[in-house]
Order: C-alpha cells, then structure tokens, then sequence
C-alpha cells in the first residue's frame, strides 16, 4: 500500500512540474505583449480605428433605402371649396325663364371629400455625395486617427516592456533574499544545536545560547517574510502577464545572466540618442498633424456640398383593403435630381472656429516641444541613474564579499571559544545586512536598466 502511495505522490509531481510554466525574461515578454489587458485593450483600439476609416468611407458611396406607408382613413379629410356648380346651373334656368332673378341664391362654399379610405405607398431612395471638402479631409483623419491609434499600441508596449521587466526582476531578487535568509538560518540551527549541547556539558554559558537563540528567531521571522514577499510579488508579475495570479512560472533566467547579456556600453552611455522614433514623439506629432487636419476640415466648410438623388415610389389608392389583390392600380412616381448647397454668410462663426482650432495647434506644439526636451533629459538622467546604480552594485558586492569572509571566520573563532556570541550576532547580522544592500542594489541596477532601455527606446 505504501509504494501505490509513493508512486502516486510521484506521478502527481511529475505532472506538475510538467504542466507548470517555464518563462525567460524575452518570453515574459511576449507573453504580456499577448494577454496583458493594457496590451489587448491597445489592440482593440487599432481595431476600433480600422472601423472608423471604413465608417467614414462610406459616407461617401451610394446609400439606397425603403420605405413603405399604410394609411386607413377612418375618416376621410374634408375640404371646403367655392360653390363654383349652383352659378352655372341657376344661369341655365334664368336664360330659359324658368326661374326669375329672385329665386338664385347667393354662393357660398360646399364641402367635399377627396381621397379614399385606404392607400399604401412603397419606394426606394438613392443618393449619393458628389463633392463635399469636410468629407475628403475627413477621410484623410479618420486614416491618421488610424496611425495615431498604432503609435499609441508601440507606447502601450514600451510601458508593458518595462512593467514586466521590473516585476520579473522583483521576484527573482525576492527569491534570492528568501534563499539567503534560509541558508543562513540553516546555518544558525546546527551553530545552536552545537551550542546547546556544549552548554550541557559545561562548556560554554547559558548567555551564549540565549543569545544565538535570539539571533535564529529573528532570522525565522525575517524568512517567514520575505516567503510571504515572494508570493505577492509572484502574484505582480501573474498580473502583468495577463494570468491567473496563482499560476506557478518558472523564472529561467537569473540576475547574474541578465546583467551579463544586457550590461551597457560606455560609449551608448555617453552618446547623443536620436529619439525622434520614440513612441511618445511619435504620438505627439501624429497628434500635430490630426490637428492641422481639423483646421482643414473647419476651412473646406467654406466649400460648396453638391448632392445627388434619386427616388422611386409607387401608391395604391383603394376604397377596399385589396393591396395585394391582382388587377389593382399601382401610381408610380420616379424623381431625380442635384442639390448644391453654398455656404454665403455665418456671421464669422466659421472664422472664429477655426481660430480656435489655430489656437488649439500652437498649444499642441509647444506640448510638443517640451516632450522632445523631456525625452532628452529622461534620457540623459536614465543614463545617470544606471552609472550611479551600477557603482553602487559593485560596492555592494565588494562590501557582501568582506562581510562573509568576516562571519567565516567569526563562526571558526566562536567554535573555538575565542569569539563570543555577541560578537557572533553582530557579525551575523552585518552579514545579512551586506546580503540585503546588495539585492537592492541588484535590482536597482536592474531596473535602471529598464529605465534606460525605455528611455532610449532599445527593448
């Protein structure tokens, strides 16, 4: 029964490790580039745009539509007319004496009725825009619209880039530190367990146990937190992956290799970067020209609209509901035809929307200035920031290098009894002090990198 359960323990293993998901930094990437929900609302608005050309295309080709009426008259409408029959027939008689001048009555109105109680009518309508300036330029926006919404797809990716890079960078120094705090745990329960049992045998006092018993719960309490740390920021980085937050991915590159791959040269760090195709200038100019474009579309409304029509329709007048009764007349009527519209006089409403929109083009400009003059200096404080990070690395290392040497031979002294566990505490603790100011500076380093990479526009 025991080996049923130990193979199926096994079995259960395996099948986790194989499902579980395998990531390097480039293929955390993609993944979010793919199911980041920043990322795929990007792309719904490429798609959205795409849409608005085609909407705006339309308008001008042929629109045809039908229309049909039904009309029961319950009561038919009555008009009054002039009494134009009794003159002429009381002429007759007076011409043939058969009545005298005083039997004619004076004229008044008589009411009639035209019409018939039923009528159904059904045509079909075409028109079709000829010339209209709003329109061409129009279209020409809706395009730009189109590339505008592009850019801001190539921005959207940039900011996903540099989220997920310094999420992956946060578990991977998260995990270290855990690592770190549990070796050096492990190595403080085999010191005490040693301690204790010196102490048994009169070796070594009761304080430099309680001390070091002080010095492994306070490391415990440090693990326990940063195991905690790790789970949260596992569950940042499921975030911006686009995944579920509980889904397990192996991270498969490690901060030694990332920094060897993607350590920058001083001659990049030093050089003027061309950021003309970064995506926030691209943006900006984009919107540039979609504002010249409105300033063109307000300006094109001094420009004649001429139309064109035609229409179709015949009707039923019936007494009976018999519509769909053969035999029955059917009145057509076919019409067609040009409608010019020129604008004459606004009153200057024109002129004045279209200052406005002037306006509006020497703010964007200048918004447009002041973020070519903030990419520079973004850049150049990016590059700044990696320098200072990357030398606070170094000592860091350097410091993590003298501090473990220091506890090495402290832990020997102690086991021989020339070192004390004071002593020990302190040393332990400036060690993992060491330990921490070199993650930090890791993944300072790390993400200053990515703040380079985003700011020169090199992912």
């Amino acid at each position: 029964m025991k080996s049923i359960l130990t193979l199926m323990t096994c079995l259960i293993m395996a099948i986790s490790v194989v499902g579980q998901m395998s990531l390097s930094l480039e293929e955390a990437r993609s993944l979010a580039l793919e199911k980041n929900t920043r990322s795929q609302v990007a792309k719904m608005e490429i798609d959205k745009a795409r849409s608005v050309v085609k909407e705006t295309l339309a308008i001008g080709l042929p629109q045809v539509n039908a229309s049909g009426s039904f009309n029961n008259f319950l009561d038919i409408p009555v008009q009054v007319i002039p009494d134009f029959i009794s003159p002429a027939v009381y002429g007759v008689l007076l011409e043939e004496d058969l009545i005298d001048d005083g039997s004619v009555p004076t004229p008044g109105n008589v009411e009639a009725q035209f019409g018939t109680e039923y009528t159904m009518t059904g045509g079909v309508s075409l028109s079709q825009l000829i010339f209209n300036g709003s329109y061409l330029i129009g279209l020409q926006a809706a395009r730009s619209y189109a590339d505008l919404s592009k850019l801001e797809y190539e921005r959207t990716e940039l900011d996903v880039k540099q989220a997920v890079d310094q999420a992956y960078y946060t578990v991977l120094m998260a995990e270290e530190n855990e690592q770190v705090l549990r070796e050096s745990l492990e190595n403080l329960e085999a010191m005490l367990k040693e301690t204790e049992a010196l102490y048994e045998e009169g070796f070594v006092e009761e304080q430099d146990t309680e001390q070091l018993r002080i010095t492994v719960n306070t490391v415990g309490s440090d693990l326990n937190n940063a195991s905690r740390q790790v789970i949260l920021t596992r569950q940042l980085l499921n975030l911006q992956l686009g995944i579920p937050l509980n889904e397990l991915v192996q991270l498969t590159d490690d901060s030694e290799s990332i920094l060897d791959f993607q350590s920058l040269p001083e001659e990049l760090l030093t050089s003027s970067p061309d950021l003309s195709g970064h995506p926030e200038a691209k943006v900006m100019d984009q919107n540039v020209l979609l504002q010249q474009m409105r300033i063109r579309e307000q300006k094109s409304r001094y420009l004649p609209v001429l139309n064109g029509f035609f229409n179709y329709q015949r009707q039923a007048l019936r007494n009976d509901f018999d519509f769909f009764e053969s035999g029955g007349e059917w009145f057509p009527s076919t019409v067609w035809g040009v409608e010019l519209s020129v604008p004459i006089f606004s009153s200057g409403m024109k002129h004045q929307k279209v200052k406005q929109l002037e306006i509006d083009l020497q703010e964007l400009e200048l918004f447009r200035a002041d973020t070519q003059k903030g990419l520079a200096l973004s850049a150049e404080r990016a590059a700044s920031d990696y320098r200072f990070a990357k030398e606070n690395f170094e000592i860091a290392e350097e410091n993590l290098a003298l501090a473990e040497r220091i506890r090495e031979k402290t832990r020997i002294k102690y086991q021989e009894g020339i070192s004390s566990s004071f002593e020990l505490d302190q040393i332990e603790n400036q060690y993992l002090q060491a330990e921490g100011q070199r993650i930090n500076a890791t993944l300072s380093l790390l993400n200053a990198l990515t703040e380079f990479k985003k700011a020169y526009n090199a992912f």
